[in-house]
């Protein structure tokens, strides 16, 4: 078994591997997948590593469905692991195998129908992390912590901070308990020979089983404790704090977590509180069972729709699309009498379209670009046309208002509610238009709270566009990055600081024919578009989606190609299956219409085409959500989330939330 590398991103920070494997006994290929996983996860040679892994088996099954016989591929994935030493690569491996395996039995025995035909690849997603270390600096605990009075620090040669805060706990002193000579009596009371200093989590399992000891730590962020390694039961409990790159002794654990006065018992493994020892053991019954992690129960005890703001219709939406040159890859095929997959062509960027709207339909901003270094310079013209959106948005005219009777409502604007005697109306006006659009209740304008981002919006992103873009992401192009997957693959959104990136095919899971098609048969009227394509004559010939040689580019010199391709060109070499003379015929009708000169010309009018219709598309369904919901979809990620809100909305139903953390465990375990 053989891997090769198929992918890379973030500079070679995460590399993906592929072994080919086309067999229809998945138990028989464990073994050997094992010793080839563990050469490609040992190649560095070196005992020590630091790598995080994801094992992905892409089977294909087959189910009879009316008399037919459907074939599917699935992917089914290990949980992350992380490898931090050699020795402990064979027992990942053999983890990683056992969850594949229950994942795949479960999905055969639910009723599925579907019957194991071929083991086609076996996937490796690799890449490096940086271990937490601990050593003596001069770390400065925030205020909140130290008036706290809980925490020791002990700062001594040599970096360890940890041996010392660990005989702190086990040998407290009275007087002078910050004095690290206080301590050195008792160094021979305890076993550290495998330490390294400065001492990293990776080394504290080995620690504690050597000395019998349990020994917790807890980390600090965003103002809050949390569990950083929770060590497994033992004799004696010691409990650390890690800030800084320092380790402290804890005097006082339940001092250090208390927020509420009557708290004084804590769980160690999700901090949460109790006010008893007998309510803290019951809780522990059900905690234990679980990774350490830090749990917080929702403040509100119910949940009804408050998010005003996402009533409103969003001021600005950039819409985009790119293209790629489908470079050869030299392949040799396998046996044809089985089934594979083996990649056949290169996807690079070539060019990119997009056009920035506003909330009038109105043309900001178009811009396309073809050619070398295509993500990058689109990332440049973005950044800088956000700033000038995002300042324009933040800009704030002062409005002339008439006497408060003169807006005097007997409903908030928001909530629908009837005023009563005791409601504070405050007035609540466009900051777009400078008027004033009614009376709304205190609260509810304050939650309506404007949003500053832009949307960038692309149809079908997720399966093909977001690889583009993170995988030519500059370096430092956002402070502030945030990813929600679906897995390892694929991104449903993705924000860049003041960007976010949508798929329209999460909201209207349709191709862009088909929804142009049903836009032309409403009689839409195609104001973004007919304001760009000036010509009625022409116009009317782009109103669908276009047709595109995608296999024939596939070198930037076919873009100076200045006769238009013969149908053979537009081969799909992926699908095997040529295009209609119909779809021909109006290509080349669209390419002569327009006076293209040359393939480039022709791409850009295609690529100015999808991006426009697209946002005629999504626009009309904005349009559509506002009148029937008056929620903007900007606001949403998938049409799942708009309907959730929708609903709270509109049926204004009030949710019961768990608030009791021992309720949410129960849950969880059933």
């Amino acid at each position: 078994m053989i891997f090769r590398t198929f992918n890379s991103s973030f500079r070679g920070a995460v590399q993906s591997w592929r072994a080919e494997i086309h067999s229809g006994d998945l138990e028989s290929i464990f073994d050997p997948s094992r010793t080839a996983l563990y050469d490609l996860l040992s190649r560095d040679g070196g005992p020590v590593l630091r790598l995080r892994f994801i094992i992905c088996f892409n089977i294909i099954f087959r189910k009879i469905v009316d008399e037919d016989v459907l074939e599917q591929s699935f992917y089914f994935c290990s949980d992350a692991a992380r490898l931090l030493a050699i020795s402990q690569i064979m027992p990942c491996i053999d983890r990683a195998f056992t969850k594949i395996q229950n994942t795949i039995d479960a999905f055969i025995h639910n009723g599925s129908g579907w019957i194991l035909h071929e083991v086609q690849y076996l996937d490796v997603h690799e890449g490096n992390f940086r271990e937490i270390a601990g050593g003596c600096l001069n770390a400065a605990l925030p205020s909140n912590l130290k008036n706290k009075h809980a925490l020791l620090s002990l700062h001594c040669s040599g970096n360890q901070c940890f041996l010392f805060a660990v005989l702190a706990t086990l040998f407290p002193q009275k007087t002078n308990a910050n004095r690290v000579s206080k301590y050195t009596p008792f160094l021979n009371s305890i076993n550290y020979s495998m330490l390294n200093f400065p001492v990293a989590l990776s080394n504290v399992k080995s620690f504690e089983k050597a000395n019998h000891l349990k020994i917790n730590i807890f980390g600090f962020a965003d103002n809050l404790v949390y569990p950083l390694f929770i060590g497994k039961p033992n004799h004696r409990e010691v409990h650390l704090f890690f800030y800084d790159d320092h380790y402290f002794a804890i005097r006082n654990i339940n001092r250090l977590l208390r927020h509420k006065t009557n708290e004084n018992y804590f769980c160690v493994n999700c901090l949460s509180g109790f006010t008893r020892q007998t309510t803290l053991d019951l809780h522990q019954q059900l905690c234990l069972h679980n990774k350490p992690q830090r749990l917080s129960m929702p403040s509100d005890l119910s949940l009804k729709f408050n998010r005003f703001h996402r009533c409103v219709e969003h001021r600005y939406a950039v819409y985009a699309d790119f293209e790629c040159l489908l470079s050869k890859i030299a392949t040799t095929f396998l046996n044809p009498n089985k089934s594979f997959t083996t990649p056949i062509e290169k996807h690079i960027p070539v060019s990119f379209a997009f056009v920035v709207v506003d909330h009038e339909n109105d043309i900001l901003f178009h811009k396309y670009f073809a050619g070398e270094n295509v993500i990058e310079v689109f990332f440049s013209e973005l950044m800088s046309i956000t700033l000038k959106l995002i300042q324009e948005m933040k800009r704030v005219s002062k409005i002339e208002v008439d006497d408060i009777t003169s807006y005097s409502s007997y409903r908030c604007v928001f909530c629908r509610e009837f005023f009563d005697a005791n409601s504070i109306r405050v007035r609540h006006h466009s900051h777009d238009s400078n008027s004033v659009i009614g009376m709304a209740h205190q609260l509810c304008n304050l939650l309506h709270k404007k949003t500053f981002f832009i949307p960038v919006v692309i149809h079908n992103s997720r399966n093909y566009d977001t690889h583009l873009l993170l995988k030519h992401l500059p370096a430092n192009i956002a402070k502030d990055i945030n990813i929600i997957p679906v897995n390892i693959e694929r991104f449903i959104m993705f924000t860049l600081d003041h960007l976010k990136f949508l798929d329209s095919y999460q909201f209207l899971d349709a191709s862009l024919d088909a929804l142009v098609h049903n836009l032309n048969a409403s009689n839409h009227d195609f104001q973004i578009f007919d304001a760009f394509f000036a010509d009625e004559d022409k116009r009317d010939l782009l109103k669908r989606k276009g047709v595109f040689p995608y296999s024939f580019l596939d070198d930037l010199s076919k873009l100076s190609t200045v006769t238009f391709p013969s149908k053979e060109k537009f081969f799909n070499v992926l699908t095997q299956s040529h295009i209609s003379d119909d779809d021909y015929s109006h290509a080349k009708l669209v390419y002569d219409t327009f006076g293209c000169t040359t393939f480039e010309e022709y791409l850009q009018l295609y690529q100015y085409t999808d991006v426009l219709l697209l946002a005629e598309v999504f626009g009309n369904f904005r349009k559509l959500s506002l009148s029937h919901y008056e929620l903007d979809p900007i606001h949403y990620i998938s049409l799942s989330e708009l309907t959730f809100d929708a609903g709270l909305k509109y049926c204004k139903i009030e949710l019961k939330l768990l608030s009791n953390v021992n309720d949410y465990l129960f849950f969880e375990k059933t």
